[in-house]
């Protein structure tokens, strides 16, 4: 945190008392890890979605916060919640389709993917890497994706994920060490 951030907490209570900026200021500094847990619950075409609907809620829900000093941990539950709602309703919604249905669908799919793709050596180091931080246990995956692809600070990890600082800083070396051991197998 740098000097100029507020702390969570003194922008929890302004945006109670109505300051629209300060909710603004919150959710710039954790959109990335909720669309980060949202995309490990619910899966990528439906994260930046969850996200939208667990800030909206979270807005919403802001004055019955009980400890805003725990906004992010409070936040990373609203997230949580919501993307497990949507994936049991989803899930629910794919068991009513037809088979026709997942027809015309494939060939949407086809007919918007178009010309072949550029730089695939760089797609396949980069969905090397995704596969290899997807198979590590969600606890070493999340907290390596928000420090490394969404360059979110450790404190705010920690907050995010309701867990102590120590826990993180350690969660991360570990899980650089399993991430080379994978990449140096394949």
């Amino acid at each position: 945190m740098t000097e100029l951030e507020s702390p969570d907490e003194l922008l929890v209570m302004a945006a109670i008392l109505g300051n629209l900026e300060a909710f603004e200021q919150l959710v710039v500094r954790y959109r990335p890890a909720v669309v980060r847990l949202a995309r490990s619950i619910a899966g990528a075409d439906h994260a930046e979605d969850v996200a939208q609907d667990a800030l909206l809620l979270a807005f919403k829900a802001l004055p019955s916060i009980d400890e805003p000093r725990k906004f992010a941990a409070w936040l990373s539950a609203i997230t949580r919640h919501r993307a497990l709602r949507f994936t049991k309703s989803e899930t629910a919604q794919l068991s009513k389709r037809v088979p026709l249905d997942e027809a015309l669908l494939e060939n949407i799919e086809a007919l918007a993917k178009g010309p072949a793709e550029t730089a695939l050596a760089d797609k396949e180091r980069d969905e090397s890497m995704t596969k290899a931080i997807d198979s590590l246990p969600p606890d070493y995956a999340m907290p390596l994706r928000l420090r490394f692809l969404d360059e979110m600070p450790l404190n705010r990890i920690a907050a995010f994920m309701g867990v102590p600082l120590s826990t993180v800083k350690w969660r991360i070396h570990h899980a650089k060490k399993l991430l080379r051991a994978k990449l140096e197998s394949t």
